[in-house]
């Protein structure tokens, strides 16, 4: 049985129990009180503009300081990433290579760095939507979704004081790509893919780790926090692509790739409950590499290596609850 809002929470909350219940908020299995259900609907306005993008931003939108034992927080919200120069080239140059399927090697080598730096990097914006729970020893556990991936992750918080905290933390994610099949169906409204275009959004999946550093301010009660530090992280995926994007049954081109990456951020959080504000910026530099090919099926150049270097910029903001 639930237990009314306002009832006494346990002491202690186990480990499995505490990943459990965060599936169920995610999932929206209920709403014990209704608190947590206006928080879900007030952020469900900042995603209508992004529910169905999957840009690669994936902040973390939480303060250093660690939730008490048996607080949960859920929140959402959007992210955006802008990138640099080279990757914005590589990817537009990638999209024309894929408007004539590569028959030669530096066609092949523009669309093959284009289609790893788009799901590798992925500028856009996505939603934020995410949950967290506060465990015994200054430990949180917490489950986000941003667009393209989930990210499962757990920290623990040393109190410097008072008001000041370290927080030392171990992200893993799960990486899902899919192609738009809208692009197939005329009935859709959408323009379908020009005969003979090469599939640009790869279809595949992988996975990815990430160690986050932060350091964090906490005043008048936690009504107000500020946050900053250092974040690294690795992504691997494979997958493939049509030859042809408008015919299922053209052949298929494998793509694996890498990345490393490493990133500042900073952030606030203000307001009073059950109801906070978040606000977070992170400047990231990207490694890129890997290998997209062969292209022997269509009578093409062999398999093309990646290696591409860029930054970029991410603001991201959610309203959470706490609860």
């Amino acid at each position: 049985m639930r237990a009314p809002c306002g009832a006494r929470r346990s002491s202690r909350v186990d480990l499995v129990d505490g990943v459990l219940y965060l599936l169920r908020v995610m999932a929206g299995w209920g709403t014990p009180c209704s608190s947590r259900a206006f928080a879900w609907r007030a952020a469900a306005g900042l995603l209508a503009a992004s529910v169905v993008a999957c840009g690669g931003a994936a902040p973390l939108l939480h303060p250093a300081h660690a939730l008490p034992i048996g607080t949960v927080s859920a929140g959402a919200g959007v992210s955006s990433l802008f990138a640099s120069d080279s990757i914005d080239a590589a990817i537009a140059s990638g999209r024309s290579a894929a408007a004539q399927p590569p028959s030669d090697a530096a066609s092949a080598q523009a669309y093959a760095t284009g289609v790893l730096a788009q799901a590798l990097v992925g500028p856009g914006a996505s939603p934020w939507i995410a949950a967290r729970v506060g465990l015994p020893d200054n430990v949180e556990a917490g489950l986000t979704y941003v667009g393209r991936s989930f990210r499962l992750d757990g920290r623990y918080v040393r109190q410097i004081s008072d008001a000041w905290a370290l927080s030392l933390g171990l992200g893993a994610s799960a990486i899902l790509f899919s192609p738009d099949s809208s692009t197939l169906d005329e009935s859709s409204g959408v323009t379908p893919a020009p005969p003979g275009d090469a599939e640009f959004e790869l279809d595949g999946k992988g996975w990815g780790a990430d160690l986050p550093i932060l350091i964090g301010y906490e005043s008048l009660g936690g009504f107000f926090e500020v946050w900053g530090g250092l974040r690294f992280g690795y992504e691997t995926l494979s997958g493939e692509l049509l030859a042809n994007e408008a015919d299922p049954a053209s052949p298929r081109i494998d793509a694996s790739g890498n990345r490393l990456w490493a990133s500042g951020l900073a952030g606030f959080s203000l307001g009073v409950p059950p109801i906070w504000f978040r606000f977070e910026v992170a400047t990231t530099a990207h490694r890129v590499s890997g290998e997209v090919g062969p292209f022997g099926a269509m009578e093409g150049p062999g398999a093309a290596q990646v290696e591409l270097s860029g930054w970029s910029f991410s603001p991201s903001g959610a309203l959470v609850g706490k609860f």
